[in-house]
């Protein structure tokens, strides 16, 4: 084995719009920390940005146009909503009937958000995510955890009214911790802006009924960890709501043999790390999400979702909540949060490996192997998301 070959990852938890919507990008971790031969510490979102599409938003029992599509021009956006006649004193005896008018509002945090031609759209999210879990070997329990605080940038732009094109780019600070039974611990801190990436987005059908989209989009980590994703969403519309499904697959292709969570210890002058699976092929992921978006009040909505995700060596189940508010039709405010509620990381067995320091090719082979049995495995994130529309 080559030392400029030999890459290590540390996989971290992370919940994460999607793609609010979060983000996503979110999952088998929606961040991944990795450690190269040159000690450098990266991380990587891996999780799709989660607002990236919407339909036609608010609606009103109104008499709309014959056009099937919900995306016309600024002028077509324009429709009357005729209110029940008036039985007050005043309007029987004059027979008069009420009309108001009323422009369609589109939603930038509905779940199928997508810019029109010429338009852009801005959504910066800030979050925190926590993961953490236990792990009990021959030599003594242990407690692992991750907290990040991290700002992305997803921004789109309509080439067509059915095609848009995508750019994003995020920082992180991240911190982890291993704590052992006595209670000392060994942390590992790394701040960096490392995630940059690009893609398409098509709106595949526009009905007063159903909207779909299909992306595509490519993400780099800094230090050598590609991503090529792709996903597929449909909904339906009832009402003021907007039921819909999601299929997400992707590729994480990074260097080195092996990934994991990677930490050091450098007044012992050791390194250990918990290996999670191989990397040296590319590892095949999988998400599959189901969801409501709901319109509360003229400048409210709601984003209810659950996803089921295969991340390689575990599977996941999570529940995400969004509450949005929109007072105009060019900017919003979208509060979340996630939570997963069942993981089959729980009563797994893993090898940690223990070597001195340097980590080079001889310590590697000569690291001692320590199998470890994890328990307690949560994962929740909370944040913020800032949309403008212009």
């Amino acid at each position: 084995m080559k030392i400029k070959n030999f890459g290590l990852v540390a996989v971290v938890a992370s919940m994460v719009a999607l793609d609010a919507n979060a983000g996503a990008r979110s999952s088998m971790y929606s961040s991944i920390n990795m450690r190269n031969s040159d000690g450098d510490t990266i991380k990587i979102n891996r999780s799709v940005s989660e607002s990236r599409a919407y339909d036609d938003g608010y609606r009103y029992q109104a008499r709309r146009s014959n056009r099937s599509s919900l995306y016309g021009s600024s002028a077509e956006r324009d429709y009357q909503r005729v209110e029940p006649e008036m039985t007050t004193k005043t309007t029987y005896k004059t027979g008069e009937t009420y009309k108001k008018t009323a422009r369609r509002k589109y939603f930038i945090a509905n779940p199928f958000y997508q810019p029109l031609q010429g338009q852009f759209g801005s959504v910066t999210t800030g979050e925190y995510l926590e993961g953490k879990y236990n792990f009990a070997m021959s030599v003594g329990d242990a407690k692992r955890k991750l907290s990040e605080w991290s700002i992305k940038e997803d921004l789109s732009y309509g080439l067509t009214d059915r095609i848009a094109l995508q750019a994003m780019a995020k920082y992180n600070s991240d911190k982890l911790k291993w704590q052992d039974n006595t209670g000392d611990s060994d942390v590992y801190k790394n701040r960096d802006l490392n995630l940059f990436g690009f893609g398409v987005q098509g709106r595949i059908v526009d009905t007063n009924d159903w909207i779909s989209t299909v992306s595509g989009y490519y993400e780099h980590q800094k230090h050598g960890v590609d991503y090529y994703i792709a996903d597929i969403k449909a909904g339906y519309k009832v009402a003021t709501s907007t039921i819909y499904g999601l299929a997400r697959a992707w590729v994480v292709d990074m260097e080195g043999d092996y990934y994991g969570d990677y930490i050091e210890d450098p007044d012992n002058n050791i390194w250990q790390m918990m290996k999670y699976g191989k990397s040296s092929d590319p590892l095949f992921m999988g998400e599959l999400a189901a969801g409501v978006w709901t319109v509360l009040a003229e400048d409210w909505t709601l984003n209810v979702e659950g996803m089921f995700g295969y991340y390689d060596w575990h599977n996941q189940l999570s529940v995400k909540g969004a509450f949005g508010w929109q007072p105009n039709d060019w900017f919003a405010l979208n509060l979340y949060a996630k939570t997963s509620i069942y993981d089959s990381a729980n009563k797994k067995d893993l090898d940690i490996y223990v070597g001195n320091l340097p980590l080079n090719q001889v310590t590697w082979y000569d690291a001692v192997v320590v199998p470890a049995e994890l328990s307690k495995f949560h994962e929740w994130s909370a944040g913020l998301q800032v949309m403008f529309q212009f």
